[in-house]
């Protein structure tokens, strides 16, 4: 049977996705919400790497002040505090940014508590839906 050459690019980018995942290059993280819509989907499987050279508009993973990790854009950098002032993309369910309703504090989520930045290059966002479904539901076990 021979391949096509859309199954193979498709191996390549699995091949090249596992190695980034176990080299610790690059880590996951599951969707949950729709405060991200429509960049992101609940069940969507993000990637991430360490949260270096953030600037507005990047999106990032933080550990909110209720415990709970948040993925939301980055629209405001506070260098006086070293933080970063998030909001959620979708208007219906974030219509303030995170630092107002208390996700964050009022100076914005410090850069120690920042997780990740989701891997985005040239404005493409790397993530695959549903399968962030498996370790949510993992997650509740």
């Amino acid at each position: 049977m021979k391949m096509k050459k859309s199954d193979i690019l498709l191996l390549i980018l699995i091949l090249i996705i596992y190695i980034g995942v176990f080299s610790g290059v690059v880590q996951t993280a599951s969707v949950e919400g729709v405060s991200m819509y429509p960049e992101f989907q609940n069940g969507f499987l993000t990637f991430y790497t360490s949260p270096k050279n953030i600037s507005v508009g990047d999106i990032i993973i933080y550990k909110s002040t209720l415990g709970t990790y948040v993925i939301h854009r980055v629209i405001q950098i506070n260098p006086q505090y070293n933080s970063y002032i998030t909001q959620g993309i979708d208007p219906i369910t974030n219509p303030m940014p995170d630092n107002r309703i208390g996700l964050e504090p009022p100076y914005g989520v410090p850069h120690q508590l920042v997780i990740g930045k989701v891997l985005e290059i040239h404005g493409i966002i790397f993530s695959i839906p549903y399968l962030g479904y498996i370790s949510i539901l993992f997650s509740l076990l």
